[in-house]
């Protein structure tokens, strides 16, 4: 079984839950921009979080093109309480774009 993307399944709950109506084509490219504007807070929330020695570790991952499972576990095992700190970083997107609607 496939698990859904969290990040696709964050934007599609606001879409839905913020009464977003568009032609399929547009609602695509809407919910894709979206998708965008969360993965770049969630980096930048991340990385604001690294130390200087976790920064230095996440270049060299980087540098030698690590893999996606590398990068998705790089985060969690150097920031403490990371999942809480990025539920909290959603949440204030959610209520962000809630407040522009």
């Amino acid at each position: 079984m496939i698990e859904e993307n969290p990040i696709k399944k964050f934007v599609d709950e606001l879409v839905e839950e913020a009464e977003i109506m568009l032609p399929e084509a547009e609602m695509i490219a809407y919910k894709d921009k979206l998708m965008d504007q969360v993965n770049r807070r969630l980096g930048v929330v991340s990385l604001n979080y690294l130390d200087k020695e976790g920064l230095a570790e996440y270049e060299k991952l980087l540098d030698k093109n690590a893999s996606l499972e590398e990068l998705i576990n790089f985060f969690p095992a150097h920031i403490e309480n990371y999942q809480e700190k990025i539920t909290q970083a959603l949440d204030d997107f959610a209520r962000e774009y809630f407040a522009a609607l």
